[in-house]
């Protein structure tokens, strides 16, 4: 058998064999030139498009839940929760300053990890609440009065740092009864009708207080009373608990005393299953952890046994920032607060949720606020320097101008401030933070 082997040449082309090839087939250099110009052309669009490609997967990650050094294991341990919590309960405290007012953000995340994994209630809240919320129906004696620990609103009328895990209490003021000073006020709570559906179920109360003097705690269903207690004077944060099979359409507590017990909160919640606590905190940055009693925080926060730790601040710090090592400053900051709550709370995680795109009046139109994204650096800094997660509220908007857009929108996601999310805004941005929430603990299920 023969073997007819090919020239080595015949597999190489060079410019000398290109250039004979012309001449034989009479065929013009320059049409020649302008194939190869072509051939190069489609080469840098590839190349630009796979390029684009890579940048695209990156900034879709970007706006997934980021992790320190790409370690999606660090929320194992709550997910762990998550599969236990039918029967043990699981509790999330989402702070935040006035973009999580009204329980709009909480109150979408709470009925969504309660309708998948169990649980009731509202979680925890103060008393008089700094907004309204549609989660809770709350009556009480005009005689209550708020006082709060944070941001511009902090009570000067208050000599001491100890407001708990809230941020706040409610006090009672003294009425006169037969001619002495009587602290007496109630408390009613009734079953909200325009909240998510688990919220509006419960089979707990809890109630979060200190008393000097011995007080009276007397629960009332429909006029009846179903349990009296003598509250003992403790300077310590204690718990007070009330059972139920099921949520009545209403009850009441009515308190009194010598003197005024301080009313750290109440709480709506079942026996196991999600809690979600919104604790919306107007005017703040996140930094107010550190000016108040570090004693009183720990005390609530053993109490109620805090999971997770979702913190959404940096909107109020924007306005305010003239450099990046101001902004630099603000992220050391906040990192001081996540190690504070991590060492209260060693088995928690933290979520850190960045600002939302701000903008301000340039003189007939409205412009992004200058150090958003260096803002929005300096926090992702802080959670991954105290390996925690982050969640980027601005890229997932649309980043850089994505509240003018917003606003603009029929109906609106943002009010015309350019800083606030409308109700429908609100919800979009939490159903975005849902989906990558679940998003990683289905990659957590499919990975164990």
């Amino acid at each position: 058998m023969q073997f007819n082997f090919f020239d080595k040449s015949r597999f190489y082309v060079t410019d000398t064999i290109i250039e004979k090839e012309i001449i034989k087939k009479e065929i013009n250099k320059d049409s020649i030139l302008a194939v190869h110009k072509m051939i190069e052309d489609s080469i840098k669009r590839e190349q630009e498009l796979l390029r684009q490609k890579y940048l695209d997967s990156v900034l879709n990650a970007e706006k997934k839940i980021q992790f320190p050094n790409n370690d999606i294991t660090i929320l194992s341990s709550f997910f762990k929760k998550l599969d236990k919590a039918k029967k043990k309960k699981v509790r999330i405290m989402h702070y935040g300053d006035s973009q999580i007012e009204a329980d709009r953000i909480s109150g979408r995340l709470r009925e969504r990890l309660q309708k998948e994994f169990g649980g009731f209630g509202a979680g925890a809240y103060a008393v008089i609440p700094a907004t309204r919320k549609i989660s809770i129906k709350n009556e009480y004696s005009d005689n209550w009065v708020r006082r709060t620990g944070f941001g511009p609103y902090i009570d000067t009328a208050v000599k001491h740092k100890k407001y708990g895990a809230l941020f706040s209490f409610c006090e009672i003021m003294p009425t006169v009864k037969d001619s002495s000073l009587v602290y007496e006020a109630s408390i009613k709570v009734g079953k909200p009708t325009k909240s998510y559906k688990h919220c509006r179920d419960y089979r707990k109360f809890d109630i979060y207080y200190t008393s000097v003097d011995t007080s009276i705690f007397t629960f009332l269903l429909e006029d009846s009373i179903i349990r009296l207690d003598t509250i003992l004077p403790s300077s310590n944060i204690k718990r007070k608990s009330l059972q139920f099979n099921r949520a009545p359409s209403s009850f009441e507590l009515k308190i009194s005393s010598t003197s005024s017990p301080l009313i750290y909160g109440i709480s709506l919640e079942g026996n196991n299953g999600v809690v979600v606590d919104n604790i919306p905190m107007r005017g703040a940055s996140g930094t107010e952890f550190a000016r108040i009693d570090k004693t009183s925080l720990k005390e609530m926060h053993q109490l109620l046994s805090p999971d997770l730790f979702l913190m959404e601040f940096g909107g109020n710090t924007i306005p305010y920032m003239k450099s990046e090592e101001r902004c630099e400053k603000y992220g050391k900051y906040l990192k001081s607060q996540i190690l504070k709550l991590k060492r209260i709370n060693p088995n928690a995680q933290v979520i850190v949720i960045g600002p939302a795109d701000m903008a301000k009046k340039d003189k007939l139109n409205f412009v992004s606020y200058p150090f958003i994204e260096e803002v929005r650096n300096a926090m992702k800094a802080a959670a991954f320097e105290t390996n925690s997660c982050f969640w980027d509220t601005y890229l997932n908007m649309g980043g850089s101008g994505s509240i003018q857009d917003w606003v603009s929108l029929s109906p609106p996601l943002a009010a015309r401030d350019y800083i606030h999310f409308t109700n429908k805004g609100a919800r979009k941005v939490a159903d975005m933070f849902i989906e990558d929430l679940m998003d990683a603990y289905t990659f957590y299920k499919n990975n164990k």
